[in-house]
């Protein structure tokens, strides 16, 4: 929240068909209770809350299904949603600065500062057990040009 604006665009405005918004983003039909919509009570924290779809977060239900959870999904085709895309694919790994150290006393003047990546666990764990990082399958395809 900004300024007490959430900042992520909810709650959403009600829409009978689905268009496209001026950001690249789609702004998915809402119907209200008056065109067929639905409105759910809920209890939380004490409170009963009446909730329609202009709260509801967009969701595929098939891929829900196939995996088993929660995958929020949009459809975006600004300019914007590439460089995010990219900016990921191509993120580095996570890197930490550090020094070696010695259990004597006596201050050098002189410390070994090392660059290392920093790997988690799980990460560890995967490369010492020798799985696979990544596959390609299958590692070429031919496609016919015309």
């Amino acid at each position: 929240m900004n300024d007490g604006i959430c900042t992520k665009r909810y709650a959403r405005h009600f829409l009978i068909e689905t268009e496209t918004g001026q950001d690249g983003y789609l702004l998915y039909r809402r119907r209200s209770s008056q065109d067929g919509g639905f409105t759910a009570n809920i209890s939380f924290r004490r409170l009963e809350l009446s909730v329609d779809k202009t709260w509801i977060v967009p969701y595929c239900p098939l891929l829900t299904k196939i995996f088993n959870a929660h995958i929020k999904i949009e459809y975006c085709n600004s300019v914007n949603s590439i460089k995010y895309v990219c900016k990921y694919v191509n993120k580095g790994s996570s890197m930490a600065v550090f020094e070696l150290t010695s259990g004597e006393n006596d201050l050098n003047e002189i410390y070994q500062y090392q660059m290392g990546r920093y790997i988690k666990s799980n990460e560890a764990v995967w490369r010492t057990l020798n799985f696979p990082i990544h596959e390609r399958h299958p590692t070429l395809i031919h496609l016919s040009v015309r």
